[in-house]
């Protein structure tokens, strides 16, 4: 495997709001909109052939996320991964030290259902991304919705 300056090299990107929204000097909640989002990942893929997963957040309504999804693809990204989460948005890494509050299962399969179908071809993915664990629901949860996931899509 080839070294890149001393250490490993990487096969795919990340893309995160926490990244943009740093960048940017905003916090963390949403206020850097997949608009400005999108100028970032044009500049990192201007130099890179490598697949870039990008971190949707929430997704935002299903009409949103259909209209994310078709941008992203047509700028060259590979997948976009949104979480099950409600509300103003809550970074993970607080863990249960914040409250963390769930989308219903029926409204994020919609969002999924919406993604998939905005897809102009089968290789770009739309990835659920389970927040159960962190919002102390356990595992049983977790497999629910999990199940619900992948039958929407």
């Amino acid at each position: 495997q080839r070294r890149v300056h001393g250490g490993e090299e990487f096969h795919a990107l990340w893309s995160s709001s926490l990244t943009s929204s740093t960048v940017k000097g905003k916090p963390d909640i949403e206020t850097v909109d997949t608009t400005a989002r999108i100028g970032i990942v044009d500049d990192v893929l201007d130099v890179t052939t490598k697949p870039m997963i990008y971190d949707g957040d929430t997704g935002g309504p299903p009409e949103v996320f259909h209209f994310t999804v078709r941008t992203l693809e047509r700028h060259g990204v590979s997948a976009c991964i949104i979480e099950d989460k409600a509300g103003l948005k809550q970074n993970s890494l607080f863990g249960t030290d914040r409250a963390q509050q769930l989308e219903s299962v029926e409204a994020f399969c919609a969002k999924l259902r919406a993604g998939r179908a905005a897809r102009r071809t089968a290789d770009f993915m739309v990835i659920a991304r389970l927040e159960a664990l962190i919002a102390g629901l356990g595992l049983d949860e977790a497999l629910a919705r999990a199940r619900s996931y992948i039958d929407a899509g």
